[in-house]
Order: structure tokens, then sequence, then C-alpha cells
């Protein structure tokens, strides 16, 4: 026995204890530096998938804005696409065939909005999408829905059908997949302090303010370019302009410059410059 009362063997143990909690904190931080992702058993032992032939075929098929980009832009989108397929769970219902299409139609979506952001794993807003074949029952709503996020739950939930309708018509603002990743991520950046989160909500309260004004009001009761829903509340309204800013930007900017511009410098990305730079982005 020693000054402190411990045995040999109890020593060896606090030393082992010591060790493996060192080794831990350097196998955590290591993770996290070279990932950039947090250091858990989910994340560990679901690596990103490396991306495939027929997958970025699907991608081109499918997302006119992907077309478009530059070698730059596509490495950037692929990553984020790859990593939000590999890492988010999806749960499917009913029989689904078509799974891998439709976890690209919502990875897509995800990957697209935050392509201008450093941050674009949505750790803190989506930690599962549930998949339907139709119409669901939403318990939120006390109704049958085609997409919906629950913030609680940290939750998108989809109609298979709808959400494959959003893209095959690709210029006409209804995008399902576009519509809920924007609830999202207003959620995401909510309690962030990051510059980039700092400069959405300022977008966001900008847009409000907009949205708010009884000419602006008018001028969206009289046009047709934004779609009913959007006239639903203020939420509703960002992420069905979202839906516009990705399938009609020329239009959207020539119609509603301010609004544009503001979305614009919000996810820091502009597809009406096809050179536009990923400032932010890895």
């Amino acid at each position: 026995m020693n000054g402190l009362g411990l045995t040999e063997a109890q020593k060896e143990i606090a030393a082992l204890i010591l060790a493996f909690g060192m080794l831990y904190v350097f196998a955590r931080v290591g993770y996290q530096y070279f990932f950039g992702e947090r250091f858990t058993l989910y994340n560990v032992f679901h690596p990103v998938k490396r991306i495939t032939a027929r997958e970025r075929q699907f991608i081109s098929e499918f997302l006119i804005p992907y077309r478009q980009f530059n070698p730059e832009q596509k490495k950037a989108f692929l990553k984020r696409f790859t990593w939000f397929k590999s890492k988010k769970p999806f749960v499917f219902y009913g029989g689904i065939t078509n799974q891998e299409k439709i976890k690209a139609y919502v990875s897509a979506s995800a990957a697209l909005l935050t392509l201008g952001m450093r941050d674009f794993r949505f750790e803190k807003s989506i930690s599962r999408i549930i998949i339907y074949p139709d119409k669901f029952y939403s318990r939120i709503g006390k109704n049958h829905h085609i997409g919906e996020y629950n913030p609680n739950l940290k939750i998108l939930v989809f109609s298979a059908a709808d959400l494959e309708n959003g893209f095959k018509i690709p210029n006409d603002n209804r995008n399902l997949g576009i519509h809920e990743v924007a609830h999202a991520l207003m959620f995401e950046t909510r309690k962030k302090s990051s510059w980039e989160a700092r400069r959405f909500k300022v977008g966001l309260a900008r847009i409000k303010r907009i949205y708010n004004q009884e000419d602006f009001q008018k001028k969206l009761g009289e046009s047709t370019y934004f779609r009913e829903y959007g006239k639903v509340n203020f939420y509703e309204f960002f992420a069905v302009a979202m839906e516009n800013f990705i399938e009609s930007p020329s239009e959207f900017s020539g119609k509603y410059p301010d609004l544009y511009d503001t979305i614009r410098r919000m996810l820091n990305f502009d597809l009406n410059q096809p050179q536009w730079r990923l400032k932010n982005a890895p």
C-alpha cells in the first residue's frame, strides 16, 4: 500500500483508465478534425460511401442546376450529396421499390440548398427521413399531407410519389424536396452563432419585413408567380420562395429582385451566375 492507500493492482487499473481516456480524447479530436463531423458510433459505423457512375448519371438527369455547374461546383455538390445519403437514416414504409432514387432526391435537395455554406450536415435539424408511398396522415396537422418537417423530432417526412414529381418538371416551382429541406434549414441556423448562420438569420428577418409590407402583400395577392400555398404564412412563403429560387432563378430575379438578392446572399450562391465562387465551402 502507498500513501494513498492504493495497491499495485489498483494503480494499474487507474493507469489503464487514464490511458483509455486519453486515447478516446485523441480519437475524438482526430476524427472530428479529419472527417469534419461529430465522433459518434453511428458516424463511425456509417462511413461515407463513394458515389457510383450510375448515381452521377441519375443526378445529371433529374437535377437541372447540376448540369450547369463547373468542375469545382460539381465536386462540392457530390461531396455533400454522398455525405447526406450515407449518414442520414432513411425509413421506408409501404414496399417502396425505388428507394435509392428517393434517397437521391432528398440528398440532392439538402446538398443544393447548402452548396454555398461551410456547414452542410443538418446535425441540429435532421435526424431521420421517413418515406411513405403516397399521402400520409400527419399527427401534427391532423390531416393527410404529402410532406412535413417536424422540428421537435428533427424528422423529414415525404410522399415518395410527390417527391419524385417535384423533380419531373424542373421549372414549375413545385419541388417538395426543396420545400421541406428549406424548413429544416430555418431551424438548423436558429441557435447557431457562426457567421453564415447569422447571415442567414439576417436575411430571414429581411424577408419577413418584405413579406409583411402592405405593398408586397398586395402584389403577392395579384401575382400567380408564387403558388397559393406560399400565402398561408411567412414560414410557408419562405419555403415556396426557395422552390422558385431553385427552379426559375431568372424569372425570380426579374420580378422580385430585392427578395431574390436576399436569398442569394443567405445561401451564398446564385444560379443566374454560372461561375459563382464557392467562397465559404470546403
